[in-house]
């Protein structure tokens, strides 16, 4: 009796196979919020930038360190539309509220750091992202590996 071997699957592609896993690790894609660190600045302005930064977000709401009691008096008012603009560029409902927490803000926020590679500026339509720092060294280097790939990936492939 001869036994039958399976017929080996065609080989996946790793795009496909990244996003089934981040789909399975993060089911409600939560990790598109962490885009508005890229532009923060451009949807709230430069004078409420220089007073109010995005500092984490936990269960879709959004934590943001603001100098000054006054200016947090200020966002309040301002809270709902800045939350509507900024789900408006990330594309889906991923803010669902806004919490104002006084804090020190740095003088002048962390921009990203300029590519090395051409083409790495890549559009945030194209998904690329910038992640905020992540405590965890491994964890933080597997997500910078996980964008380089991806940038490498979108370099090479023309929209």
């Amino acid at each position: 009796m001869t036994e039958m071997k399976p017929t080996p699957s065609p080989p996946s592609v790793v795009g496909d196979v990244l996003s089934s896993v981040l789909k399975r690790v993060d089911p409600d894609q939560q990790l598109r919020t962490y885009r508005l660190w890229t532009f923060w600045r451009e949807e709230v302005g430069e004078l409420i930038a220089r007073r109010a930064q995005p500092e984490r977000v936990r269960n879709g709401i959004l934590f943001v360190t603001v100098a000054t009691h006054s200016w947090m008096q200020e966002l309040q008012f301002m809270k709902e539309e800045i939350r509507e603009r900024l789900n408006t560029r990330l594309g889906a409902p991923l803010i669902r509220d806004i919490f104002f927490v006084s804090g020190a803000v740095a003088a002048e926020p962390e921009a990203p750091a300029p590519a090395d590679e051409p083409g790495a500026d890549v559009p945030a339509s194209g998904a690329l992202i910038a992640l905020p720092p992540i405590a965890d060294p491994q964890l933080a280097a597997a997500f910078a590996r996980l964008l380089e790939a991806r940038a490498r990936r979108l370099i090479k492939t023309p929209p």
